[in-house]
């Protein structure tokens, strides 16, 4: 069986509409998203996003989600679990809480969305100035994630938004401070990327999905005594955003970039 793999979004709808529009095209009905999707407050993105579940169900599409630190995470703590335990966010686009497992076609999944924004600090300096509201405490890894993710052990599969310590191209990427971020969000994103790395050393995962960093990772890295296949999306407006996983060989592919429909 093969999924469809969707890197960050931020909430612009004519990507994540080329995105689906790409998926349907492969036969691709089950979509996992990394995070950074664009869970936003206010009408407008109401609207936008009642118009991406019915294009997702007119593809007969669900796509399943672990929340970014660019979320209105008051909105997500409002949504109703399902019995199996998913967030609905609308029919067809479901968020996974914090820790949660799934299985698809065999394989065992673990879900730990959140990540620390490192741009904190002046996301609420444009919030004093504008009284429009871009960050959420809510987008931390708790110690209580943490021991919820340990708790399911080891799977298959960790799907995520933020990516462990150890992994050579982000570790070279994030060195220095080149856009000048502030010294404490440094340390809270330091601080909130080892609580991830703690709960995915427990869970051990044969392949990791994440966003974030907002490029294409595709490496094999050595942890604890384990290898992962650490395979990273980059965002929107970028074809490394979009790829392909076959579950039975836990394989992920990039989608071939292809003239944009709309």
């Amino acid at each position: 069986m093969k999924v469809a793999l969707l890197g960050d979004t931020h909430g612009r709808e004519n990507w994540i509409v080329y995105a689906l529009d790409r998926f349907a095209a492969e036969g691709l009905t089950t979509v996992i998203q990394v995070g950074d999707l664009g869970v936003w407050p206010g009408p407008t993105a109401t609207r936008m996003w009642n118009r991406i579940d019915e294009l997702l169900t007119h593809h007969g599409q669900t796509m399943m989600v672990a929340p970014g630190n660019h979320e209105d995470y008051d909105e997500i703590a409002r949504l109703e679990a399902r019995d199996d335990g998913w967030l609905r966010f609308r029919d067809h686009i479901l968020l996974a809480p914090r820790g949660h497992r799934t299985e698809i076609a065999g394989r065992s999944l673990c879900w730990l969305g959140g990540a620390a924004s490192v741009d904190r600090g002046w996301r609420l300096a444009h919030q004093q100035l504008t009284g429009q509201r871009t960050w959420w405490a809510g987008e931390a890894i708790s110690d209580e994630d943490v021991q919820a993710t340990i708790a399911g052990g080891p799977a298959d599969i960790m799907v995520s938004h933020e990516a462990p310590q150890g992994v050579p191209s982000i570790e070279a990427a994030i060195q220095g401070n080149p856009h000048g971020f502030l010294p404490e969000d440094l340390a809270y994103a330091r601080e909130n990327r080892s609580r991830f790395t703690e709960a995915f050393n427990a869970v051990r995962p044969k392949l990791l999905l994440h966003g974030h960093y907002h490029r294409f990772v595709d490496e094999v890295a050595t942890f604890e005594g384990f290898n992962t296949h650490v395979f990273g999306l980059s965002q929107d407006g970028d074809p490394r955003s979009l790829a392909m996983l076959e579950l039975t060989s836990l394989k992920p592919a990039a989608l071939p970039d292809r003239p944009r429909a709309r």
